[in-house]
């Protein structure tokens, strides 16, 4: 999951983090927190993103600059289309009646100066929860030996056929995992985000960087910097894909 923090003042944005980190610690959930000083910042880094299923934005109110986070929370809704889920958090309770004004689908509202730690806790307690539902709902599950693997789509870079040991890589962003299936059965399972571009490899569109050519062949550059070949019979559906 990624956490994104948007507090104008460093001792806040330290314990805020501290609360959310030990709170998934404890929980056994891996999360990956950035936290920013300002509006612009923040906004770069989300446009960054893949994907927003998976995101939790924990904003000041008040954030001492010409934009404050009710606007950031607008922009952030415009880009992520409600996806991620959002925690404000404020020391001025009054202004808590002007989030609902910007219909921006808040989870929880924080009083910084009433027992900050155990609201925080309660909300993420609640994000956990969704978290785990979204995430269940969303993953592909496969089994290989005594370990059940659960794999976000939008995690997998890419998947290739290992003839060796006639078995199938998939390619994450974490990790690779090797499983007893053929890509046509695991092709069953993917929605179009994702496009053969050989007959023994299948990637994820949205992890696709660039495509080049060396040599008259076309590769696709992908997220951790794979190459894949991409066969000549396929070359203008990767094109076209590109291009949209």
């Amino acid at each position: 999951m990624n956490i994104i923090i948007c507090e104008d003042r460093q001792e806040n944005i330290k314990e805020i983090s501290r609360i959310t980190k030990s709170f998934f610690e404890d929980k056994g959930l891996e999360c990956n927190i950035k936290a920013f000083k300002n509006y612009e910042e923040t906004i770069s880094y989300i446009k960054s993103l893949n994907s927003y299923e998976d995101c939790l934005y924990i904003l000041d109110i008040d954030l001492k600059q010409d934009k404050n986070g009710l606007l950031l929370g607008r922009e952030i809704r415009n880009i992520d289309e409600y996806k991620g889920e959002m925690i404000y958090v404020t020391a001025h309770v009054h202004q808590m009646q002007s989030v609902f004004k910007y219909k921006l689908k808040i989870l929880d509202f924080i009083d910084k100066g009433y027992n900050m730690e155990n609201s925080l806790k309660e909300a993420l307690d609640v994000y956990a929860k969704i978290y785990k539902e979204k995430i269940q709902s969303k993953s592909l599950i496969f089994k290989v030996g005594g370990n059940v693997f659960m794999i976000k789509p939008s995690d997998i870079i890419c998947l290739e056929t290992d003839k060796s040991k006639k078995k199938i890589i998939i390619y994450t962003v974490k990790e690779q995992v090797c499983i007893n299936l053929t890509l046509k059965e695991i092709q069953e399972k993917l929605s179009n985000e994702f496009i053969q571009i050989h007959r023994s490899i299948i990637v994820n569109k949205g992890h696709i960087k660039k495509i080049e050519s060396i040599d008259d062949n076309l590769y696709v550059v992908l997220t951790g910097d794979i190459r894949e070949c991409v066969s000549k019979r396929r070359e203008k559906e990767i094109r076209e894909c590109i291009t949209q």
